[in-house]
């Protein structure tokens, strides 16, 4: 296959220990016994990149997948590629990383990763400097994983300044390369203007209002913040108008005839089902944007 290859690709370089950083012109592949194939981006059309992507991997990462979950997770979110992760992930979420310069030992990196999570997490690369980790099963507590945590252990031990962009969690599995998509877009736009160290995917939805060019994506970006709220109408019409009272319960139950109760519960439901604190500026300010898109798109 590789002398074939050669012969329509001259550029061709293979090998187990090919290092794609020393050529970034070059697009990259893994053939089934994870050998490295790169071929100078120049010489493939868009015709020959989907020929060559049915019978191979494309690779993106700094590292080849070391494990069978990172190896499912690279197939499905870099080629489209149906696994058994849809039988066996109930939940993930992806949380993208970028630092301040390449790690001296990639697998003492991944070794403090997993050191920081309660289960053993896949970690794919997409640049030297940049990857996504993918967390399955949301955890029982929200402080279940301390970010800040993971930060300080990155600038202590390693020297390097970490940041990182968390997602929501989601359920469906065969919507991951969407997600993973839309959600990488938002994090290129917002690191340029936020420079936090752990920074929360709601941060990132005024910015991309502001966005002209993302309204074919809006459906897409008030599912990610409504999530099983979406078709509850009178759930999101009663946290349309507590926004609209300045986020005052009393007012807000006043103007709806209801008890001031029985509007308490169904803000700590939506709070519940989202994950989004209304109750706080950035989270109210992103579901306010939210609602009023998802009444234009109706």
């Amino acid at each position: 296959m590789i002398k074939k290859l050669q012969e329509i690709f001259p550029s061709l370089i293979h090998g187990t220990s090919i290092d794609p950083m020393n050529k970034k012109n070059y697009q990259w592949f893994l053939t089934a016994n994870d050998e490295i194939i790169g071929i100078k981006a120049e010489e493939i059309t868009s015709k020959e990149d989907a020929i060559l992507t049915a019978f191979l991997t494309p690779y993106h990462g700094l590292q080849i997948p070391s494990t069978e979950l990172e190896r499912m997770w690279s197939d499905l979110l870099f080629a489209g590629k149906d696994s058994n992760l849809i039988e066996t992930t109930e939940s993930y979420r992806f949380i993208f990383f970028s630092l301040s310069e390449e790690p001296n030992d990639i697998s003492t990196f991944h070794e403090a990763i997993h050191g920081l999570f309660p289960n053993q997490v896949p970690i794919l690369w997409v640049t030297s400097l940049e990857g996504v980790i993918i967390q399955e099963s949301r955890p029982i507590l929200d402080d279940d994983i301390s970010f800040s945590e993971i930060i300080d252990v990155f600038s202590s031990d390693f020297y390097l300044d970490l940041q990182l962009f968390i997602s929501p969690f989601f359920t469906a599995v065969n919507r991951a390369p969407k997600y993973y998509s839309w959600l990488k877009k938002a994090y290129q736009l917002i690191k340029k203007q936020n420079k936090k160290s752990v920074i929360s995917y709601v941060s990132a939805i005024p910015h991309l209002v502001m966005e002209g060019n993302n309204i074919k994506e809006y459906p897409l970006l008030i599912e990610t913040i409504l999530q099983d709220t979406s078709q509850d109408e009178a759930l999101l019409d009663t946290i349309q108008v507590f926004l609209e009272c300045n986020s005052n319960v009393t007012l807000a139950a006043k103007k709806m005839y209801m008890h001031r109760n029985s509007l308490q519960y169904r803000i700590d439901k939506f709070i519940e089902k989202t994950n989004i604190d209304v109750k706080q500026f950035e989270g109210a300010l992103c579901v306010y944007l939210v609602l009023l898109l998802r009444r234009t798109c109706e």
